[in-house]
Order: C-alpha cells, then sequence, then structure tokens
C-alpha cells in the first residue's frame, strides 16, 4: 500500500516488540521507514523466559531523519533510551547529540522526560507524546481490559462466571473493563466518585458503590480490578478483603495497592502495566500507526 501524501523519512528506534510491528507497518504502507535498536521477537515465550534478539541495524551513527519515533517511555534508566534490545542500547547523550546536528521536523513517542522537552524547545523540534492522546488512551482501553481479565484468569483458580467482580475507577479502561466482564457473565460492581459515572454504570446494568462504601463491601469480591492511579486499596482496606480475593491493578506506577501489606497478607496481587504491547502488540503497533500517520500529514 502506498502513501497517499509526501512521505518523509522515518526511524524508530528503541522500544518494544510493537515498535518492530510498527516498522513493519510502514513499510508495508510504502513509507520510507529505518530501524534502530529494535526488538524483534516478542518480549517473552509462552513459558514467559525472555526471548533473545538481535537489531535489526547495528549502530555505529544515527543517519538524519525527517521523523523520529521513540519507544515508550522514552527512557527507563535516565541514560539510555528504552529499548528492549539489550544488545544495541544508545545512550540519551548520543542521541541528543545526533540530533542536534540535523534536527528532525517531528519527535515522536511517549513518557517523554524534561530533558526531551527541553532538548526539543532549545532546537525547535515539534515533540509529541503519544500517551497524552486521547484517541491512544481509549483504543488502548480494549486490549487493556481484554489483559486484565487473562491476568485475572491466570491468577485465580476461580472463573469469572458469576463471581463477585470489583472495578475501581470508571474511566476510559474502567468503563471497557466492566463492560468485559458483565459480558462473560460477572457480577460487576464499579465503585467511582462522579455520581455521573455510577449513574452510567447503573445503566448498564452494573451495581454500583462510592468510596464511602468501600470498606463495608471489599470482603465480598473474588475479583477486584484498580484503574485508578492513586492508593485506593491501602493498609486497612486490604484487611478487609478476602485471602482467596484476586486483585489485578492495571493503574500506572506507583499504581493504587499496597503491595508490600498485600503480601503480608497473602492476597494474590498483579501490577499489570504496559498491556497492550505486550498481550497484543500487532494492535498495539496499529493503534500507534494510525495516530502517527494522522501526525505525518501535517508536516
Amino acid at each position: 500500500m502506498s502513501t497517499d501524501f509526501s512521505s518523509p523519512n522515518i526511524t524508530i528506534i528503541g522500544g518494544d516488540y510493537r515498535h518492530y510491528l510498527l516498522y513493519k507497518n510502514f513499510v508495508n504502507r510504502g513509507f520510507s521507514v529505518s530501524g534502530v535498536s529494535l526488538q524483534t521477537t516478542s518480549h517473552t515465550d509462552y513459558h514467559g523466559e525472555s526471548v533473545h534478539a538481535e537489531s535489526l541495524c547495528a549502530v555505529n551513527t544515527l543517519l538524519p531523519s525527517d521523523v523520529w519515533i521513540t519507544g515508550i517511555p522514552f527512557t527507563k534508566d535516565q541514560v539510555h533510551l528504552y529499548s528492549e534490545n539489550s544488545n544495541c542500547l544508545i545512550t540519551m547523550e548520543y542521541f541528543f547529540h545526533n540530533l542536534s546536528k540535523h534536527p528532525p521536523k517531528l519527535l515522536i513517542g511517549g513518557c517523554f522526560p524534561k530533558e526531551v522537552v527541553e532538548f526539543s524547545r532549545e532546537y525547535q523540534i515539534p515533540c509529541h507524546d503519544l500517551l497524552k492522546c486521547n484517541a491512544i488512551a481509549i483504543e488502548n482501553a480494549i486490549p487493556t481490559a481484554e489483559g486484565a481479565i487473562y491476568y485475572a484468569m491466570e491468577a485465580s483458580q476461580c472463573v469469572l462466571h458469576k463471581s463477585q467482580c470489583l472495578v475501581l475507577g470508571y474511566g476510559k479502561c474502567g468503563k471497557v473493563l466492566a463492560e468485559k466482564l458483565k459480558a462473560l457473565d460477572a457480577k460487576v460492581t464499579v465503585c467511582a466518585r462522579r455520581e455521573e459515572d455510577l449513574s452510567a454504570a447503573e445503566a448498564c446494568g452494573m451495581e454500583t458503590i462510592n468510596y464511602d462504601e468501600l470498606n463495608a463491601t471489599l470482603g465480598s469480591f473474588m475479583f477486584i480490578f484498580n484503574t485508578v492511579p492513586a492508593r485506593i486499596l491501602d493498609k486497612k482496606r486490604l484487611s478487609y478483603i478476602d485471602k482467596d480475593a484476586v486483585i489485578i491493578d492495571i493503574a500506572s506506577m506507583p499504581g493504587g495497592v499496597d503491595f508490600e501489606t498485600a503480601e503480608s497478607l497473602g492476597i494474590t496481587t498483579r501490577h499489570c502495566l504496559g498491556i497492550p504491547g505486550k498481550l497484543a502488540p500487532k494492535t498495539a503497533a496499529d493503534i500507534l500507526a494510525k495516530q502517527i500517520i494522522t501526525l505525518l500529514k501535517s508536516i
């Protein structure tokens, strides 16, 4: 498939397996695209063991490019660009040095640290953080919800069918998750702060509670899904939870659970981050591609 507009030169650097699939997506669409330090196999095999992967191309020097697409997040150690390919790590300093010599028309990534924002401002490089894109967040809610259910089933000896399930938060992910649990014939209760969210959940046939009612009801749930990036399940609230219950936390770091206390109480917990890229990399890559192509048409 060829592009229907003037295609810039694109370089995808680092990231996880979805970024390699993003590279292949752009190749198939007829873009002029290069890959650096890409992870060319899925992050884990069936048994969850790390899989060795070679880089797509060796790095002696980074060639100029109109558009740079980095991993999400941009960095994890504040030194290197994030890449699941440990054979080909690139320092932020080296990356900035090369871009300063040939400033691109667009820098695309996610969770940019202040160093990237300041560098982009200094060299007048348009910088787009995909994690701030509402359209991507909405579409990613689907694989995130499916992944949360997958991890819950993996962690429990019980089925979701007719189980009491609690969804904390009714935002983008909470809404999709609650609907999918209901479709599996789980008995779903939604806990949210806003009255309009509680009303919307009730309109979809779910039970609802507010946070003031949480302590008195926590012990009745076999599955608890947290989507709120705040310490909702603290030491006190965890003491009310059934020891056979499973807590799946999909909120961004540091999550909404006191994991240390949960472990001491013998409660099974999973903090599941980056679900789309791990469990549905093809879908995640397609979601990114759609938004990035929209950005490319603007340059």
